[in-house]
């Protein structure tokens, strides 16, 4: 690798995401709400909701919209000395070819403290077993986590058992700590706008359609601050009987 290609990726975080499939009525229907195709990296009208204003829907899934419409398995982190992007990619073949999928979420719109978002009601121990799996399998690809990195996620207040997994994992919502969600909003203060948010967010995601993890998603950004990228899909090796 060229120095130059060493800078690029040095700058680059990655994140190992849920995101549903492309042609899965899920995917569409989480890029509206947010705004943004991760995966085609383009703008989308939002849809309309009532009592609430277009900029403050905008401006209220805006942090949401960076990331892309996911669920984290394994939270961002720089590659660590001696790691490549190839490198990454051909775990992630291997790991997934030993995969089989995890079916039927049933996703319902709920609170996570103070935003909203789509969470499982069936399967969550096996998509915990995942995501912890994600974790252990790819820490080796981390970098240690800088100053600046650990002062942020210390931003929040943590309890014991969250710093200890912060310290060991570079993340704080981990293993029993864990909460497989897909973010829909930003921070939204209690009130008759946030209960606007959770009637129309109830509405909009009454999709009748089977939301399965087939796959795992590389996400990237590419610069501090830049919107995270759909990079490329891993699909599971295995399927259940």
């Amino acid at each position: 690798m060229t120095d130059a290609g060493k800078g690029r990726e040095g700058m680059t975080r990655y994140a190992l995401y849920f995101a549903p499939e492309s042609d899965n009525a899920w995917w569409h229907a989480g890029n509206q709400w947010l705004g943004r195709d991760a995966d085609a990296a383009r703008d989308l009208p939002q849809p309309p909701l009532d009592g609430i204003q277009p900029d403050v829907q905008h401006q209220l899934t805006q942090d949401a919209r960076r990331y892309g419409f996911h669920a984290t398995l394994k939270a961002p982190f720089h590659l660590a000395s001696g790691y490549t992007e190839a490198a990454l990619h051909l775990a992630l073949e291997e790991f997934c070819q030993q995969l089989a999928p995890v079916t039927g979420l049933a996703p319902s719109v709920q609170w996570m403290g103070n935003f909203l978002a789509l969470r499982p009601t069936k399967n969550q121990t096996a998509i915990n077993e995942l995501a912890f799996a994600c974790v252990q399998q790819f820490d080796r690809f981390r970098a240690p986590m800088s100053a600046a990195d650990l002062a942020r996620r210390q931003q929040h207040p943590l309890n014991a058992r969250q710093q200890a997994l912060l310290m060991q994992w570079g993340y704080p919502y981990t293993q029993e700590e864990f909460r497989f969600h897909m973010t829909l909003t930003d921070r939204l203060e209690q009130g008759p706008l946030a209960d606007h948010f959770h009637a129309a967010a109830q509405a909009y995601f009454d999709l009748d359609t089977p939301l399965d993890i087939n796959s795992i998603a590389l996400f990237t950004e590419p610069r501090p601050g830049a919107d995270f990228q759909l990079s490329a899909r891993f699909p599971f090796g295995r399927y259940a009987a």
